[in-house]
């Protein structure tokens, strides 16, 4: 299995407690956490705050970064409502649109992402960016998944 499906399987039936991002390596280098799931809704809610390592020269977040926590949301929204489904499917980002919409500097990030739609063969989704404590948006994404047979 998938280690973050099974990371969302843990969330789901257990505490729903926050959950470090453990099961996959780039998310925790970006110090992630797991804060909350809708799986009937397809919503994930997470937290990211990258280390200095990870912002480019002006030290704003590098903009690959910031698609990167985007991505990270719709994915997590996927396995929910997939997992809830009870559904084998896997998937992947087959496109995936991201606006940079204000400097984002060093801090703690939250990243909503939410699924739109699942269909037999495709899935859209789309995650927003916010500075924790500020509501409006540095960063939003959408995304085509390709369901894919497990």
């Amino acid at each position: 299995m998938n280690p973050d499906r099974a990371l969302v399987a843990q969330f789901l039936h257990g505490s729903r407690e926050p959950l470090a991002l453990g099961s996959n390596p780039l998310a925790r280098d970006l110090n992630g956490s797991l804060l909350q799931l809708d799986e009937t809704a397809g919503v994930a809610l997470l937290a990211f705050e990258p280390p200095e390592r990870f912002l480019q020269g002006a030290q704003l977040l590098q903009g690959g970064i910031s698609a990167t926590l985007l991505d990270f949301a719709m994915a997590f929204a996927a396995h929910a409502k997939l997992e809830a489904a009870g559904s084998p499917q896997s998937f992947a980002t087959a496109s995936l649109t991201v606006h940079l919409l204000r400097p984002a500097s060093a801090a703690r990030y939250l990243v909503r992402g939410h699924i739109v739609r699942l269909g037999g063969k495709l899935g859209f989704a789309e995650a927003q960016m916010t500075r924790e404590g500020d509501a409006r948006p540095c960063a939003t994404a959408s995304a085509v998944l390709a369901l894919l047979d497990a």
